[in-house]
C-alpha cells in the first residue's frame, strides 16, 4: 500500500488475500514497526493497523500472508562469491498458535526465544534455503553482508525480507548471535 491510498480503494484486492496477514512498514529493519498487533486475522482489523503504521512510519505498507512454519534468518557475507555464515532458527519459548518475531519479542529475546544455529533442517530443506538466500542476495543487489529472513512451511522456504545493513549490536543483533553460535567472535565478524 502506498502512503496515501485509502484501503477502501483496494477493497477488491484485499478480499483476494489469505488471512491472517502480517502488516508492516516497507523500509524498516530490526522489526521496527512490527508489533504483535501487526498480525491481522480479518479485514475488519486491517484499517486500524494500517492507519497506525502510516502515522508512525510514513512509507508504503506491506501486507504479507502469514506463513505458518519455522522462522529462519540466514547470514551472508562476501561478494565474489558470497558465503553463508549460518542458518538460524528462531524458536518461541512459549506456547503460541501464530508466532511473529516482533519488536516486543526482540526486546526480551533472552526470555522469549531460543536460537538454533545450525537450524535443524533436513539436507534438502537446507539446500533450498541456501539457494533462495543466494538468489535474494543477488536479485536485490546486496553486497558485503546481509541477513535474509524466511519462513519454512512444508519444506518450502518463503522469502520475507532482506536486511542489507543488518544490526551489529554486540549484545543483541541476530547476525551477532548467529556468528557466536557458529564459533565466530565479534571481532572476526566485523573483520
Amino acid at each position: 500500500l502506498g502512503t496515501e491510498r485509502p484501503l477502501n480503494e483496494i477493497q477488491s484486492d484485499i478480499q483476494k488475500l489469505t488471512f491472517p496477514l502480517v502488516v508492516k512498514p516497507a523500509w524498516e529493519g530490526s522489526s521496527k514497526g512490527i508489533r504483535s498487533k501487526c498480525l491481522v486475522h480479518s479485514a475488519v482489523e486491517l484499517p486500524d493497523v494500517v492507519e497506525s503504521l502510516r502515522r508512525d512510519h510514513p512509507q508504503p505498507i506491506l501486507l504479507e500472508e502469514f506463513i505458518h512454519g519455522d522462522e529462519l534468518t540466514v547470514g551472508v557475507y562476501g561478494n565474489e562469491p558470497p558465503q553463508i555464515l549460518g542458518i538460524m532458527r528462531v524458536v518461541p519459548q512459549f506456547q503460541v498458535e501464530k508466532f511473529i518475531y516482533s519488536l516486543e519479542i526482540k526486546r526480551d529475546y533472552r526470555r522469549l526465544v531460543k536460537y538454533e544455529c545450525p537450524a535443524p533442517l533436513g539436507p534438502e530443506v537446507t539446500r533450498r534455503v541456501e539457494q533462495a538466500t543466494y538468489a535474494a542476495f543477488a536479485a536485490l543487489g546486496c553486497r558485503d553482508i546481509a541477513r535474509v529472513d524466511f519462513r519454512v512451511r512444508d519444506g518450502v522456504p518463503y522469502f520475507l525480507e532482506v536486511n542489507p545493513l543488518p544490526g551489529l549490536n554486540p549484545d543483541d543483533s541476530d547476525l551477532v548471535i548467529m556468528a557466536n553460535l557458529v564459533g565466530w567472535n565479534y571481532r572476526k565478524l566485523i573483520e
